[in-house]
C-alpha cells in the first residue's frame, strides 16, 4: 500500500501502475476480446488495448528481476518519463480502441507529472484526451466510462477526499458506468454485454486502485451471453446530409488545438485529428465551398503545411476505369525515390508486393500494426517519399500518426485510406513514381475508392445481423465492410457476394484466396463471373491470408 502517507501520486506510483495495468490487461484480454459483438474474426479490443499499453511500458525500460517500480529511471525526471510514456503509447497504439486509450494515457501522464497532487484533474484530462481522439464520439463506449470516472474523481476531491478515496471512487464510478453502457447502444443491450473498450478502461483503473491501496476491487464477471444481437454497422459512424466533394488533409504545427474537431465538423465530416508533440495530421471531407474554411481552421491555430485537396468519388461500383497498367493489373511499380509501405496478412500477398519492390509489414491473424512499426518500415525504405497503405479501416488512425511522425524526419509521407487488401492492390497498380508526389497520391486514392471490396469468413458467434440471423460457424459474406449474405456453403455465399458487387461498367474482379480457400472453389467462382459477365477480367491471387477464405475486389 503506497498511498497511506501521501496524497501525491509519485513517479514510482506511475511506473507501478503502468506495469500492473499491463499484467492485468494481459490477463483480461481474452475476456475483453469476447465482448466484441461483431461476429467476424477481426482485430480484437482486448488484444489491441494490451499491445497499446505494452508499447507505453516500453518507455520504462526493462523492470528486470526486481519487479515493477524498480526500473532504472531518473526519479527526478517525472515530466520526461511521462512524456516518453505518452509518446510510446501514441506510436504503439493498435486499432481504434488503442488510439483512444493512448490519448487518454498520454493526457493523464502529462497532467499528473505537472501536478502530482492533482490525480482528479489528471483523470479529467485523460477523459478529455479520449474524447478529442474521436471526431464523432459515441456514448455507451469507453468515452462514457472515462467521463464518469473523471466526474466522480473531481467530486471526491472537492469534498476533501485523499488519494485513496479519489482513485477508489473513480474506479467504482467507471464500473457503474460500464454496466450502464447497454442503455446507450442497442447492439450491447441485445447481446447482453458491456462495451469492450469500457471494460478495458475499468481494468486499467482497478490497477490504479491496486497501486494506491494494495487491493484489487472485486468485480462481477462481464462474460458475454449468447443472446442474438442485431448488428447495424461494423462500428462506422454515418453523417446525414449530402456527401462531400473533397478530402482535405494538412499538417498542423500548433501548441494547442482546442475546438479544432468541432470547428471542422461545422464545415464537413469524416474528421480525424491525430498528433504527437504539437504536430497534428488533420483530415476532413468538405464540399467545394468549405475547402478554404477547413484550411483556415488550421491557420487560426498554427502553421499549416503539406496541404492535400483530393476529389472524392462516391460511386465506387461504377467508378472511372483505371489508366493503362502494363502487363499485370496487380503488379505495383515501385521506384527508389518513392516507397510504398503496405500492411499485409498472408504470405502470398507478402511475396507479390515484396517482389514488386514494396516494403511490407506482415501481420499475424487478427492484428493490426502500430504506428511505430509503420514508422520503422517507412524509415527503413530509404526513400525521401513514403506512401502508406494500411489495408484495413481500423489501421487508418495509426497510419496517419505514422505519416505525421515520418514528416518530422524530413520525409514526405501520405496515407492512402485503403480498407481492404484488394484496395491496396488497386492503388499500387496505378502507382506511378514518375508523377509528382501529390498527383500520384490522388491517382492511388481514386483507384482505391473506385474498388468495391468484399470478403467471406465464418461467424464467431450467434447474432442477428442486417442480413438475418447467423449461427456460429455459418459463412458470412461482407460487402464494403457490412454483413450482407449468410449461408452454409462458402461457394454459394461467395457467389452471392460477387453477384451483388458486380455492376455495369465493372472491368476487373480480383479473387484473393486465403489459407482456408480451396483452389477448385476459386476456379468455380472465376468461371461463374466469366459466364455471367463475359467482358470482365478475373484475376486469382493465392494470398494465403488466415480466417478469410476469399477476399474480393471489383473495379
Amino acid at each position: 500500500m503506497q498511498g497511506a502517507t501521501t496524497n501525491s501520486f509519485t513517479l514510482t506510483m506511475l511506473t507501478d501502475w503502468l506495469w500492473t495495468a499491463q499484467r492485468s490487461l494481459r490477463s483480461a484480454r481474452a475476456e475483453i476480446d469476447a465482448l466484441n459483438v461483431f461476429p467476424v474474426p477481426d482485430g480484437d479490443t482486448g488484444t489491441n488495448l494490451y499491445l497499446t499499453w505494452e508499447a507505453a511500458c516500453s518507455a520504462l525500460g526493462d523492470p528486470g528481476d526486481s519487479g515493477p517500480g524498480e526500473s532504472l529511471l531518473d526519479q527526478d525526471d517525472y515530466a520526461g518519463t511521462a512524456h516518453r510514456v505518452g509518446r510510446q503509447a501514441i506510436l504503439g497504439a493498435r486499432g481504434n480502441s488503442g488510439v483512444i486509450m493512448s490519448a487518454l494515457l498520454r493526457e493523464v501522464c502529462t497532467a499528473v507529472a505537472h501536478n502530482p497532487n492533482g490525480i482528479a484533474q489528471a483523470l479529467r484530462a485523460g477523459a478529455l484526451g479520449a474524447y478529442s481522439a474521436v471526431a464523432a464520439p459515441v456514448e455507451g463506449t469507453i468515452l462514457t466510462v472515462a467521463r464518469a470516472c473523471a466526474e466522480h474523481a473531481e467530486e471526491v476531491a472537492a469534498q476533501g477526499g485523499d488519494l485513496s478515496d479519489i482513485v477508489v471512487g473513480a474506479a467504482d464510478a467507471a464500473y457503474q458506468a460500464l454496466l450502464r453502457t447497454p442503455e446507450y447502444l442497442e447492439q450491447l443491450r441485445d447481446a447482453g454485454v458491456v462495451d469492450a473498450g469500457g471494460r478495458g478502461l475499468v481494468v486499467v483503473l482497478d490497477s490504479l486502485v491496486n497501486t494506491v491501496t494494495g487491493n484489487f476491487p472485486r468485480r462481477a464477471p462481464t462474460h458475454p451471453s449468447v443472446t442474438p444481437t442485431r448488428i447495424t454497422e461494423s462500428g462506422a459512424s454515418s453523417v446525414p446530409g449530402d456527401l462531400p466533394e473533397f478530402e482535405v488533409m494538412f499538417l498542423l504545427e500548433a501548441p494547442v488545438v482546442d475546438n479544432l474537431v468541432a470547428d471542422l465538423e461545422a464545415c464537413g465530416n469524416s474528421v480525424m485529428v491525430a498528433g504527437v508533440d504539437a504536430t497534428f495530421t488533420v483530415h476532413v471531407h468538405v464540399d467545394s465551398h468549405n475547402i478554404s474554411t477547413a484550411l483556415n481552421t488550421g491557420l487560426a491555430r498554427g502553421v499549416v503545411s503539406q496541404v492535400s485537396v483530393t476529389p472524392l468519388s462516391h460511386h465506387c461500383q461504377t467508378g472511372p476505369a483505371h489508366p493503362e497498367r502494363g502487363n499485370s493489373a496487380n503488379t505495383p511499380r515501385v521506384h527508389l525515390h518513392r516507397a510504398l509501405v503496405a500492411v499485409v496478412h498472408g504470405p502470398g500477398i507478402l511475396d507479390l508486393l515484396t517482389d514488386a519492390g514494396a516494403v511490407c509489414i506482415a501481420m499475424p491473424a487478427r492484428q493490426q500494426p502500430s504506428a511505430a512499426e509503420l514508422i520503422e518500415a517507412g524509415k527503413a525504405a530509404g526513400s525521401p517519399e513514403v506512401i502508406l497503405l494500411p489495408s484495413d479501416r481500423d489501421a487508418h488512425a495509426v497510419a496517419e500518426i505514422a505519416a505525421t511522425e515520418l514528416r518530422t524526419f524530413g520525409l514526405r509521407a501520405s496515407v492512402i485510406p485503403t480498407r481492404s487488401i484488394t484496395q491496396t492492390l488497386a492503388a499500387a497498380a496505378v502507382h506511378d513514381p514518375h508523377q509528382e508526389f501529390d498527383s500520384d497520391v490522388v491517382s492511388m486514392t481514386r483507384a482505391a475508392s473506385a474498388t468495391r471490396y468484399g470478403a467471406v469468413t465464418q461467424a464467431t458467434r450467434t447474432v442477428l445481423t442486417m442480413a438475418g440471423e447467423c449461427k456460429e460457424g455459418d459463412f458470412l459474406g461482407l460487402i464494403d465492410g457490412e454483413i450482407s449474405v449468410i449461408g452454409h456453403n462458402v461457394v454459394e455465399v461467395s457467389t452471392e457476394v460477387l453477384k451483388r458487387m458486380l455492376a455495369p461498367g465493372a472491368e476487373l474482379v480480383t479473387i484473393v484466396r486465403g489459407s482456408d480457400g480451396d483452389v477448385g472453389e476459386s476456379e468455380r467462382l472465376s468461371q461463374w463471373v466469366i459466364e455471367h459477365n463475359s467482358l470482365v477480367e478475373v484475376t486469382i491471387i493465392d494470398g494465403g491470408q488466415p480466417l478469410w477464405p476469399f477476399i474480393f475486389g471489383v473495379e
